[in-house]
C-alpha cells in the first residue's frame, strides 16, 4: 500500500508540475495577506480559515523573493486530512483548496513584486486575492511597546505607507481587499461583506478565536481564548497615554493622527 501511495503521489506531483509550467491552476484559492505585526493579522486569518473549513495551507511570515516552503515563520495545514509539509518542501505542488500566504512587516513594493515570483513555488491558483489589513496606530504601537518592541521611525514609516495604500493615495499592490481590523472586530455586517469580497461563504465561525501565533494578545495572551469580545482591543492605548515613548511617537509625527482619523474615525474614549 505504501508503494502504491508513493507512486500515486509521484505521478500526481509530475502532473501538477506540468500544469504549473502551462500556467494551469494547481490551487483553488490563494490569499496573499499583508500586515504589520500586532495589527490582528492572525485573528483575521483564523477567521478566514474557519469560514468554510476548506483544506487549507497557511504559510506564516513569508519572505518576498524567497521560496516560502524553505523560509517562513511556520506552516500549518488546517482541515487537511494529512500533513503534506515534506512534499511541499520538495516542490511537489500539493493542491490546496485555500492557500494563505502571510507577509508581516514587509514593504509593499516587495510584496507586489512577489506576486508572480511566488507561483513558481506554490503553483498557479484559480483565484488570487491580495489583502491589506490595518489597525489604528495608537493600539498598534501600544501593543508593540507592551511586547517591549521598540517603535522605530522605520516602523512608523511602514505603518504610514500601509495607510496611504489603504486610503488610495498610492496603489502599489494593485487590486486588493483593504480590511480595517477595528471595524472587523466591531461589526458582524462588515465581516459578512468582507467574506463576500474574499469569495467565502459567511458563517462567522472563528471570530472568538485567540491565535497562538505571536503569543496571542499582547495584553491578554491567550487568557481570554473564546472570549475575544471581552478583550478591549480598541482601547489598549489608554494604558500608554502617559508613557513618554508612546507620546513621543505621535508628537514627532502629527500626520499619524490625521491618517488614523481618516481611516478609523474617533477611537473609543477613556472610561
Amino acid at each position: 500500500m505504501k508503494i502504491s501511495n508513493g507512486l500515486s503521489y509521484k505521478a500526481g506531483s509530475v502532473a501538477r508540475k506540468i500544469r504549473a509550467k502551462l500556467k494551469l491552476p494547481v490551487n483553488q484559492r490563494l490569499i496573499r495577506f499583508c500586515g504589520i505585526q500586532r495589527t490582528g493579522n492572525h485573528a483575521l486569518i483564523n477567521w478566514i480559515i474557519a469560514q468554510e473549513q476548506l483544506e487549507t495551507c497557511y504559510i506564516n511570515g513569508a519572505f518576498p523573493g524567497v521560496d516560502p516552503w524553505q523560509e517562513n515563520w511556520g506552516i500549518s495545514y488546517p482541515n487537511f486530512p494529512y500533513w503534506p509539509e515534506e512534499r511541499d518542501a520538495r516542490g511537489e505542488l500539493v493542491g490546496k483548496e485555500l492557500l494563505l500566504v502571510s507577509y508581516e512587516n514587509r514593504p509593499l513594493d516587495e510584496v507586489a513584486a512577489d506576486r508572480d515570483d511566488i507561483s513558481q513555488y506554490i503553483g498557479v491558483s484559480k483565484s488570487d486575492r491580495c489583502v491589506l489589513v490595518l489597525r489604528d496606530p495608537y493600539n498598534t504601537f501600544a501593543s508593540w511597546l507592551k511586547r517591549d518592541t521598540p517603535v522605530t521611525q522605520a516602523v512608523v514609516d511602514l505603518w504610514k505607507t500601509y495607510a496611504y495604500e489603504f486610503l488610495g493615495k498610492q496603489n502599489v499592490l494593485g487590486t486588493k481587499v483593504c480590511i480595517s481590523f477595528n471595524e472587523w472586530f466591531l461589526s458582524r455586517d462588515y465581516r459578512c461583506k468582507l467574506a463576500q469580497q474574499l469569495g467565502l461563504r459567511f458563517t462567522d465561525r472563528g471570530v472568538d478565536v485567540v491565535s497562538h501565533h505571536g503569543g496571542g494578545s499582547s495584553f491578554d495572551g491567550q487568557a481570554l481564548k473564546g472570549q475575544t469580545k471581552s478583550m478591549k482591543v480598541l482601547t489598549r492605548y489608554h494604558h500608554y497615554l502617559d508613557n513618554p515613548d508612546f507620546k513621543g511617537i505621535f508628537e514627532a509625527d502629527p500626520e499619524l493622527e490625521y491618517l488614523s482619523y481618516e481611516i478609523f474615525g474617533d477611537l473609543p474614549a477613556q472610561s
